[in-house]
């Protein structure tokens, strides 16, 4: 099966329009003429054509479903190009105008420390503060594209599927007859490492509900709207440290209780989403001297200062298969209406489905009312740091004031003159708080209605 498409022209790396948005996939030259050659071996006497699928030829298809295998792969947003959270103007007492803004959103090669910054140059650390691969929020070997982003031996997969699984009602659902069909796409269990970024800036208090272009921070220029401007870098995989991968499932749910869930009418669209992600975080917002400082201007943000968070591990399932899902509604009246809600259903009240969502099999549970054998599926974690050593030989175990290998950890943003005093004092001090991690998460319940300050 082989699909054509034209191939674009693409500008050199580290060069851009302004505004535009770029998706790269390169092919590996060697695999290209391996196939082409098979091809003209297995078909030399026969005339090969590329055809068209359809609907009738499909429905004769067999298989596990659809394979995605990328390598060389690379999202870029031009760091001018952004995404936006309008405020609307306040009306209340204590309340203030927000809005929101998140430029270049790239996700780049991390196997190699070198890399760029949002205006192109190249930038660095030495290591010195355990950033080598934090530094820069763009990669630049390989052309920027990450070499493995799903591999062909552990592609993402979308396929349509059956489980067998408890429904709002209780039911148990096991035949073919019964079951939901869930349409779902799985990633791969390992990638190369990436790196995923953007800059963004918050804008408070916008002036006669005027834009601010250009405008300076209020603390240089007294007229101009507050603003914080940030860098966000995660350098790491979609994956968790064990290899549990990230799945989305869309669903159609059946039997939930319509005095709970009168707009469902028993049945509705719904999501669940498991999130899976390791690797090391850092959020920065100094800049460097040259920087303008300004609204919507690209920063020049200093490569070593921040807040840094080394080996992350983190899995959140959102929804259960088929008495739990993320659903979508809007608020259709009163003061509040134009608003949207967000809701992770209620776990049913039911005794079958309580044990389904807390145990693996019939629960086990001791004599001091533990669970013996949990449901690990539906057991969400995060971890800011590795446990191993700490679980081993406790507190002797815990990363070191000044380490930057392990942990949370602070960085000052470099040489600045000390207030009043006329001398310079260094700020590029490491302060390491320790490690840190929440166990154990099951959400039973969650909704979420958005609401304009303005209202």
């Amino acid at each position: 099966m082989w699909h054509k498409s034209p191939v674009l022209p693409q500008a050199p790396y580290g060069q851009t329009d302004n505004n535009k948005t770029e998706v790269t996939v390169r092919r590996n030259n060697s695999l290209s003429h391996l196939l082409l050659g098979a091809a003209l071996t297995l078909g030399a006497s026969q005339v090969i054509a590329l055809q068209e699928l359809d609907d009738s030829s499909l429905s004769d298809v067999q298989g596990a479903g659809l394979a995605f295998a990328m390598d060389d792969f690379s999202f870029r947003f031009a760091p001018t190009s952004y995404i936006e959270l309008t405020g609307t103007q306040a009306q209340g007492a204590g309340w203030e105008r927000g809005d929101a803004r998140y430029y270049g959103l790239s996700i780049t090669n991390g196997e190699q420390i070198a890399g760029m910054d949002w205006h192109g140059s190249g930038c660095g650390s030495g290591g010195a503060f355990g950033n080598d691969h934090l530094a820069c929020p763009m990669g630049t070997d390989n052309g920027g594209g990450i070499g493995a982003f799903a591999s062909i031996y552990d592609p993402y997969v979308l396929r349509a599927y059956k489980y067998e699984g408890y429904d709002y009602s209780g039911a148990y659902l096991s035949t073919p007859a019964n079951m939901p069909t869930v349409m779902e796409l799985i990633g791969p269990s390992d990638t190369d490492r990436w790196r995923w970024s953007f800059w963004g800036e918050l804008e408070v208090d916008r002036l006669n509900n005027n834009p601010a272009d250009g405008a300076l921070n209020n603390s240089y220029n007294v007229g101009g709207a507050d603003f914080l401007q940030s860098q966000t870098i995660i350098h790491g995989k979609p994956v968790t440290k064990d290899g549990r991968p990230a799945r989305l499932r869309l669903m159609r749910t059946t039997g939930m209780d319509s005095a709970l869930y009168p707009w469902a009418d028993s049945n509705t669209f719904g999501i669940n989403y498991e999130s899976a992600l390791s690797g090391d975080f850092r959020f920065s917002v100094r800049q460097k001297a040259n920087s303008e400082d300004r609204l919507h201007w690209v920063p020049d943000f200093e490569d070593n200062e921040g807040m840094y968070f080394k080996n992350v591990d983190a899995y959140l399932p959102l929804g259960q298969l088929h008495y739990q899902a993320l659903t979508l509604d809007a608020v259709r009246s009163g003061s509040e209406r134009g608003n949207f809600i967000i809701e992770l259903t209620r776990i049913p009240n039911i005794a079958a489905v309580y044990e389904d969502f807390y145990c693996d099999g019939p629960c086990n549970i001791n004599g001091n009312g533990e669970i013996q054998n949990p449901n690990e599926d539906t057991l969400g974690y995060v971890r800011w740091g590795d446990f191993t050593d700490f679980d081993l030989n406790g507190p002797s175990g815990l990363p070191g004031a000044t380490d930057t290998n392990n942990g949370i950890y602070f960085v000052g943003g470099g040489t600045e003159p000390s207030p009043g005093a006329g001398v310079t004092a260094s700020t590029q001090d490491v302060t390491n708080i320790g490690i840190s991690r929440i166990e154990g998460m099951r959400i039973h319940h969650m909704k979420i209605t958005t609401l304009g300050a303005g209202q």
